[in-house]
């Protein structure tokens, strides 16, 4: 009898297990055999993914081309960011005062976008059957964000206008701006 019950037991046990283990789980491939990080966006609140493809005449060219190309996506979006931040900052601020400072944040941010970019990095590569590459880059937001900050302090300062309250508060302003936008407490 209790060779019966640790028997049953066993078998019971075996077949729970095999339950929680055929729980769904969302598919890592599409129907093309594409794993998910190519066709679904990836970003988090602390990390923004881009996605470049490339089929040139051979890998390594692909490969740097689907690199530049998933940079190129990643730069788009840090400029619709400043272009979003600036818009924040003309609603809160209820006027366009200060433009010469946002003109100068707004073309600080493009003109150093590659320093922006410098802290991409690749995390995953996928090639199809044709050869096309896929290659996944990520840039941790923070490092968005600094950067942002940094540049309008050069906006701020660089400007022709006299240094005075007016000109600290389109700054704090901004800066608060920019934490609005990230979903960050401002510095």
């Amino acid at each position: 009898m209790k060779k019966t019950i640790i028997a049953l037991a066993l078998v019971l046990i075996t077949v729970l297990a095999g339950c929680s283990s055929t729980a769904e789980v969302a598919p890592v491939e599409d129907a093309n055999g594409l794993p998910q990080w190519v066709y679904q966006d990836m970003s988090t609140q602390d990390v923004h993914y881009a996605v470049g493809y490339a089929k040139m005449s051979n890998q390594q060219t692909s490969m740097q081309r689907a690199q530049a190309e998933a940079r190129n996506l990643i730069a788009q979006w840090v400029n619709t960011s400043v272009e979003q931040i600036i818009t924040t900052y003309t609603n809160d601020a209820g006027t366009d005062a200060n433009r010469q400072a946002m003109d100068a944040f707004e073309s600080l941010s493009i003109q150093n976008a590659s320093a922006i970019l410098s802290g991409t990095k690749q995390e995953n590569m996928y090639i199809d059957e044709d050869g096309g590459v896929y290659i996944q880059m990520s840039i941790p937001v923070a490092n968005v964000e600094s950067q942002m900050y940094g540049f309008v302090e050069e906006a701020v300062a660089q400007t022709p206008f006299e240094k005075n309250e007016a000109a600290e508060e389109a700054n704090a302003m901004m800066n608060d701006a920019i934490a609005k936008y990230f979903g960050t407490a401002s510095n």
